[in-house]
């Protein structure tokens, strides 16, 4: 599912973003089959075995793939057994984006990861964008299963700081 800043641009308002945040389920056994899927003469894909490896590892499993003719980069994170990625690809969305049809992390999603990445110390761009998707969806987030999710990873605290802070 698309992730991150793409993500946060479909639900809030047009920002820049320097590259394409995947969120993917990756069994090792298939990752071959995955490599197949980006020809060496147009992308980097990593090595199999290195593809293999990240796709073992139980979180944080990652790796970039780059379109050679136009250099555009995408950060592939792979779900493993991370609680937010699981919980984000069991409840994406099919979005229409430029004419497709692409599945999207939901915005609740966003917004945890967000406020997670918020917490570890990154930019201020992050509670921006969980702004931006606050304002733009209004009642159509589901704040019972944001609560819920953010006191299970730890991040309530910043959600509650969120909702104060709501312009």
């Amino acid at each position: 599912m698309v992730a991150g800043g793409v993500a946060a641009i479909a639900y809030g308002e047009p920002r820049f973003t320097q590259d394409l945040d995947l969120v993917v389920a990756l069994p090792s056994h298939e990752a071959a089959r995955l490599a197949t899927c980006f020809p060496a003469d147009e992308f980097y894909c990593p090595p199999v075995e290195v593809l293999e490896e990240e796709a073992r590892r139980p979180a944080f499993g990652h790796f970039n793939l780059l379109h050679l003719a136009t250099d555009a980069r995408t950060d592939v994170y792979l779900a493993g057994e991370d609680p937010l990625a699981r919980w984000g690809l069991a409840h994406r969305r099919t979005v229409r984006v430029m004419g497709l049809e692409v599945p999207m992390a939901p915005p609740e999603h966003v917004i945890l990861h967000k406020l997670a990445f918020r917490r570890a110390g990154a930019s201020e761009r992050h509670l921006r964008d969980v702004r931006a998707i606050l304002r733009a969806l209004g009642d159509s987030i589901d704040v019972a299963a944001l609560e819920r999710e953010a006191v299970a990873l730890g991040v309530h605290a910043e959600w509650l700081a969120m909702l104060a802070l709501r312009d």
